[in-house]
């Protein structure tokens, strides 16, 4: 693989996971607990046919009820669609509107925006001619206090089969990372990331 884009956005994340942790009664478990379920969720792409999202529920600190683990998967996995959707494998190319990160925090979207071509397609989508994805996976660590998820970390792989104008045979990229979201009252933001992208060979 090519050396990829690399943005770590950091900080802000160990702060607020510090700040939640300790916000954490003597009630609960620190130890992490291992999950298995997970979640397919259908989504438009720009191929022959529709690709769904697998995700699934890693690791567990604190405590969470399986029917809030499993409305949490939902409802970052939508999170993770929205983004992916608009930014990398939906549409119609070529492209250059490249510039909403729907379910990202006004701060989150700044620093995506100025990190546009490596949170998304802008570097290439006015020569694209094509995008199909080839997977779509997510694994996610949940933060719980008071039995209520309180911060998430998605671990995510991204890869998509890419038609260039000017060239004969497609190409695979892959766009892979950590992104880090917490519970607002409008749903699940993305607030950081520390995501690559690059060709695979």
């Amino acid at each position: 693989m090519s050396t990829p884009f690399r943005s770590p956005v950091c900080a802000a994340v160990l702060a607020l996971v510090l700040v939640t942790g300790g916000c954490s009664d003597d009630g609960a478990t620190d130890r992490p607990t291992s999950g298995t379920t997970e979640t397919a969720t259908t989504t438009s792409v720009s191929g022959p046919a529709p690709l769904t999202t697998r995700a699934e529920v890693a690791t567990v600190v604190g405590r969470l009820p399986g029917t809030r683990r499993k409305a949490v998967r939902q409802e970052v996995t939508a999170v993770l669609d929205r983004w992916w959707d608009t930014a990398y494998v939906g549409g119609a190319y070529p492209r250059d509107d490249f510039g909403s990160f729907p379910g990202f925090t006004p701060g989150a979207t700044r620093r995506a925006t100025y990190d546009r071509d490596l949170m998304s397609n802008a570097d290439i989508g006015e020569r694209v001619v094509s995008v199909t994805p080839l997977m779509r996976k997510a694994r996610l660590d949940l933060l719980a206090v008071n039995q209520r998820a309180r911060s998430v970390t998605a671990r995510f792989d991204l890869r998509m089969r890419v038609d260039l104008a000017e060239e004969g045979a497609p190409s695979r990229l892959q766009v892979r990372g950590r992104v880090f979201l917490t519970r607002q009252p409008a749903g699940w933001r993305v607030f950081g990331y520390d995501v690559t992208k690059g060709w695979l060979s």
